[in-house]
């Protein structure tokens, strides 16, 4: 029987002597490896910007909600659809968490619903969309509401490193975007992030706050930093940098790889009761972090079991967030049958053709 891995993480063999110098130099925490994979980030397509590396996506989130400058107490609208992070954040900036539905077909922030909150809201400051399993959520739409409506937009990418909407890469629509680099993700690293801030000056705010906010540019022989403002403990270390580093030269090709089999999936499910989640216009490209499929509510968890049963492991992103027993709130009917139809299915670099088939294969059997 087949073993085939929800993911697959894999770091190339030429990456162990650059972790072997970081080592023997005798420094592996926040250095200048660190800032070799800023700058590297920066120069990418995929991902852009004026960079800041994190220890996680949840930090990425948490640091880009307090330089954005998000006041406490004001409302953020989050989807329903997405990781815990997304909310979390939002509640420990003491803010309070609007939750919007979403479109079925791309598992995606439903924006008339963000209007509608809008309307019923008057203190939304900011809306958290993010792009699901790396389809791109509607932005364009999204930043001409925030315009209207003085909202401060802050992308949640943690699936969305080369993410394209309308044609245009994500790093094109000038908004602070919050990444992972997570051991699932497309830049596995272990655990790590970044932020992508749209000006330099937001960055610079940022590199200070991610270590407390200490600025050792203003050491003296009686004081080794300064402090004028308290931040976080969120700072990236360079043994996540040069895994990360390691991965960038084949970016690329990996996402158009994935991409590659999304397509196959896709096809493959044509004509049957398997609906894919995928994007809704053929100017979007998916970052290809996940592929998600729609089931008949009542099959997906036999369907599950049996695929666990034949070696195919699967998960589910995400369970709606009004499910858990922590008090968020919302009227997201739409989440809610999201999260009892969908399964996601295996994507990762070291998936073959066969693969992808014999998981079709079982998961058509399992439903019919």
């Amino acid at each position: 029987m087949r073993r085939i891995k929800m993911y697959q993480p894999r770091v190339a063999a030429e990456t162990l002597p650059h972790l072997q110098k970081i080592f023997e130099q005798g420094w592996i925490g926040l250095g200048p490896e660190t800032a070799l994979f800023e700058n590297e980030l920066s120069k990418l397509p995929e991902v852009g910007g004026h960079i800041v590396g994190v220890n996680s996506g949840t930090s990425a989130l948490r640091l880009a909600l307090h330089v954005s400058g998000v006041q406490p107490g004001t409302s953020v609208i989050v989807p329903a659809n997405t990781f815990i992070s997304t909310a979390a954040v939002v509640v420990q900036h003491g803010c309070r968490v609007l939750l919007a539905d979403i479109d079925v077909n791309t598992g995606n922030i439903n924006v008339e619903h963000v209007r509608q909150l809008l309307q019923e809201h008057s203190d939304v400051k900011a809306v958290i969309p993010v792009h699901y399993s790396g389809i791109p959520c509607e932005i364009a739409e999204i930043n001409m509401i925030a315009a209207d409506r003085q909202l401060t937009v802050i992308e949640d990418c943690a699936h969305a490193i080369g993410t394209v909407h309308q044609m245009r890469y994500l790093r094109d629509y000038d908004n602070v975007r919050a990444y992972s680099f997570h051991a699932t993700k497309m830049i596995p690293v272990g655990e790590g992030g970044c932020v992508s801030f749209p000006t330099s000056e937001m960055a610079d705010r940022a590199r200070l706050l991610r270590r407390l906010g200490i600025d050792s540019s203003q050491a003296n022989w009686s004081s080794p930093y300064e402090i004028e403002e308290i931040g976080f403990k969120y700072n990236m270390n360079d043994i996540a940098a040069v895994l990360g580093r390691s991965q960038l030269s084949s970016l690329s090709e990996r996402i158009e790889r994935r991409r590659e089999i999304i397509t196959r999936y896709v096809q493959a499910f044509s004509s049957t009761n398997v609906r894919p989640v995928v994007p809704i216009r053929s100017t979007d490209k998916t970052g290809a972090f996940a592929f998600s499929v729609r089931v008949a509510a009542n099959l997906r968890d036999q369907a599950r079991r049996h695929l666990a049963g034949v070696g195919v492991q699967t998960d589910v992103y995400f369970k709606s967030l009004d499910s858990f027993r922590v008090g968020l709130q919302g009227n997201v009917p739409e989440a809610r049958r999201f999260s009892q139809e969908v399964i996601s299915l295996p994507v990762h670099d070291t998936l073959c053709d066969d693969d992808v088939d014999y998981i079709v294969d079982h998961l058509i059997g399992a439903i019919n």
